[in-house]
């Protein structure tokens, strides 16, 4: 810096320094040594001034048992009587104080001073208020040489502040270069991904178009006439199926309301065995069932007689000419019923014929292998595009990133290089 830099506060402009982002974990290394040996330096400056203080404290401690008051001075005989008895006490409180080691390593050196500190206070602060009574210039020679391990502690707590932040700058430095590679090998792995699938995606129609073409050969050759065959009958025996069930529902549903209005009546007289009976028949022809069908209808006679028995004593019970002809008499309910169940369990059973003959067939396994090859392929063609998509915000996100995060490892690095250096980054990865 000039003169008149100086005179008018100035600052130099800092030195440009190239470096190069593949050099950078060498750079760093080298820095944080550097910073180690700055703090080890510390340290080697400091001890031996905290060392030869422990040295004269000892001397002071020696010469504190062997010394004699002043006769000179007159002494309240308690507080003689104290110090004599005090300064054996802490004179082994302080030779055992002094005997602890005091490490090379800066942090604990460092906590040896601070600890040394404390110890030398802690016993100064019994009897050693006393013995300064007595013996003022041997406790004088103690402070002085505290003070001396005090002031390298102030000056240690400087170094070891800023040995902290130039090793905060080193992570954050080695952390963030890491990730900025990290960053470069991901954005090429997923480029290379998005390519394949893009890749896949330009042939895969062509591929689902040649298995659409020969599913709909197959499904008209020779194989397909036995397998078109049974799929009819299956159809006709199903709708039939239907139309028998539906017929069954029917008969159910006219009987339902002469059964919900027989339970009342039973509840009103509290006849619980009839409630039970009708509960029975209407829960098992509910069912979807055969076997529960067929179990409740068999329950039927036994009700029947108390059934025509509340028709005649209650007019409201039947409501219409449907449910007169459905409750005149016994067959009336069971034989329509008993012929719906068999109808339904015989159009079940053919049915579920035509199904083991169906999945029999060599055809139905390999159009259904067809056919689950086309579904899959359907289905992948958007995933893979919607893939790629994501990739791409991906891509676009780490690109958006890396500015910012370049700029970021610079100005630590520039914090490493010290001040009146500026660092400019050359040879970043491209992250294009």
């Amino acid at each position: 810096m000039g003169f008149l830099d100086k005179l008018l506060g100035r600052s130099a402009e800092p030195d440009e320094t190239e470096l190069a982002f593949p050099d950078i974990p060498v750079w760093i290394s080298e820095k944080e040594c550097a910073i180690h040996e700055e703090a080890d330096r510390a340290v080697r400056e400091s001890r031996p001034r905290v060392c030869a203080a422990l040295r004269e404290l000892q001397e002071t401690v020696d010469a504190l048992k062997g010394a004699k008051p002043d006769e000179n001075v007159v002494l309240h005989p308690k507080l003689l009587r104290v110090v004599e008895q005090g300064v054996p006490r802490y004179a082994a409180a302080m030779e055992k104080t002094l005997a602890l080691s005091v490490s090379e390593v800066p942090g604990e050196y460092y906590d040896d001073c601070v600890e040394l500190i404390s110890q030398i206070a802690k016993n100064t602060r019994g009897p050693g208020r006393y013995i300064a009574n007595v013996f003022p210039g041997q406790m004088k020679e103690i402070r002085i040489q505290t003070d001396v391990i005090g002031r390298e502690i102030n000056t240690m707590s400087g170094v070891l502040a800023k040995l902290r932040e130039q090793l905060g700058w080193v992570d954050e430095a080695t952390e963030t270069h890491a990730l900025l590679l990290a960053k470069k090998n991901q954005l090429v792995e997923i480029q290379l991904q998005a390519a394949h699938l893009a890749e896949k995606n330009d042939t895969m129609p062509a591929e689902l178009s040649a298995l659409k073409h020969d599913l709909r050969v197959y499904l008209e050759g020779p194989e397909a006439a036995e397998y078109d065959t049974l799929m009819a009958r299956q159809a006709v025996y199903e709708g039939k199926f239907h139309e028998a069930d539906a017929d069954y529902k029917q008969i159910l549903s006219r009987s339902a309301n002469v059964f919900r209005k027989a339970v009342h009546i039973c509840e009103q007289s509290g006849d619980t065995e009839t409630i039970e009976l009708l509960k029975a028949v209407r829960s098992g022809l509910e069912s979807s069932s055969s076997v529960e069908r067929t179990r409740g209808l068999a329950v039927y006679p036994t009700l029947f007689p108390r059934l025509a028995r509340m028709c005649r004593e209650n007019d409201t019970l039947i409501k219409n000419k449907d449910e007169m002809a459905l409750f005149s008499e016994q067959d009336a309910f069971i034989v329509p019923l008993t012929d719906a169940i068999a109808r339904t369990e015989e159009l079940n059973a053919e049915s579920v014929r035509v199904a083991d003959e169906l999945n029999s067939l060599l055809f139905v396994g390999k159009k259904a292998e067809q056919e689950e090859k086309i579904h899959l392929l359907t289905e992948k063609i958007p995933a893979n595009a919607a893939q790629i998509n994501d990739i791409q915000d991906s891509i676009d996100e780490i690109r958006a990133s890396v500015p910012e995060q370049a700029e970021h490892l610079r100005l630590n690095l520039d914090h490493l290089a010290g001040e009146g250096v500026h660092i400019s980054l050359i040879k970043i990865p491209d992250f294009s």
